[in-house]
């Protein structure tokens, strides 16, 4: 899997190649093939109740997916590499997106997909909750034999700061699952193929993460932490509110060593989102960009910038400034990198 949650490396079989092999702008990474991961993550998620499986849907759902179409919605990305040069035509003739293709999956895959969007949100498991998705709104679900209706307030992905309002329809006892995403606990994926390279960590409990905060109705909440979720048993009073807090440092990734395309390489992340460099925000070229782990990096949300988005700046070899990958070649065809050259 790339880091981006996209599968399949291989454009010929549209599949996957040897161990390890995850070229990048070779990369095929089918925007079919990101529906199909999440679709298939959340069923594992249902079957287990394991909060590792809504982070890799998570993470496909912002970067590898997100990235197939346009932010206007009518140009679509068949393939979705993490480097390219502007120039070469991968996406089946153009060099950015596209109106529609002969094969017409992927236009309509993301045209089912997203209007089921807050069916992931939420689960109910007996007298069990889940929190899957932070996306600001309102739901209502049954446990035991009342109807609970929790209403989101957050500006997600861009603030780490989810506020839930329960209003059970009288007072009741069940338990809470809200998941914890494992970039915020110092997992990008699960396994080993990647891993945090920095050290913006804090002690939180037993293990060092960076911060994460819990409180219901103004008070820090003790809870325990079960297959990813914070897992809060208590009996729940109408207007109840659950606050949750994620620090959103930058965090530099790197990739098994086995990955030989990346290997003295790093990526950028913050939060669920991973980022990238184009030619647009960079004088025209990235050649002089490169990551050192101490580079220092600022973070400003640019309302009028490609619909709204939180830009990472930073200098190594050269300044630079970078992009959610989800929003790259919205502005034409253009050079882009998502994984980029390590310093020391």
């Amino acid at each position: 899997m790339y880091i981006t949650g996209g599968l399949g490396a291989a454009a010929g079989t549209e599949g996957f190649g040897s161990a390890y092999e995850l070229p990048n702008a070779e990369a095929y990474n089918e925007t079919c093939a990101a529906v199909a991961n999440m679709l298939w993550n959340y069923r594992l998620f249902l079957l287990t109740g394991h909060g590792k499986y809504l982070d890799v849907f998570e993470r496909t759902l912002y970067n590898g997916f997100l990235s197939g179409v346009s932010l206007e919605g009518n140009t679509f990305f068949y393939p979705n590499p993490l480097a390219a040069d502007g120039i070469s035509k991968f996406n089946q003739g153009l060099a950015t997106r596209s109106p529609w293709f002969n094969t017409s999956c992927c236009p309509t895959n993301i045209a089912r997909f997203l209007p089921s969007l807050p069916g992931y949100v939420y689960a109910v498991r007996d007298d069990q909750v889940f929190i899957n998705l932070f996306v600001a709104g309102t739901g209502t679900m049954k446990t035991g034999n009342q109807n609970v209706q929790i209403t989101q307030q957050t500006n997600y992905p861009w603030e780490g700061k989810m506020t839930f309002t329960l209003q059970p329809e009288k007072p009741t006892s069940f338990a809470l699952h809200l998941r914890l995403p494992g970039w915020a606990r110092n997992e990008p994926t699960p396994g080993t193929l990647y891993a945090y390279a920095d050290d913006v960590r804090q002690d939180v409990r037993q293990d060092a993460t960076p911060a994460i905060t819990l409180k219901v109705n103004g008070k820090e909440a003790r809870y325990t932490l079960q297959d990813g979720f914070a897992v809060l048993q208590r009996t729940w009073q109408p207007g109840d509110q659950v606050e949750l807090n994620l620090s959103m440092p930058v965090r530099q990734v790197t990739a098994h060593e086995k990955v030989a395309a990346d290997r003295r390489k790093v990526a950028l992340e913050r939060g669920p989102l991973v980022y990238c460099v184009e030619g647009k925000d960079n004088g025209g070229s990235l050649k002089g960009i490169v990551l050192a782990k101490n580079t220092a990096f600022q973070t400003t949300f640019q309302p009028d910038l490609l619909q709204g988005i939180v830009t990472i700046r930073g200098r190594g070899g050269q300044a630079f400034t970078a992009i959610p990958y989800y929003a790259w070649s919205n502005r034409g065809a253009d050079a882009m990198a998502v994984w980029l050259p390590e310093g020391r």
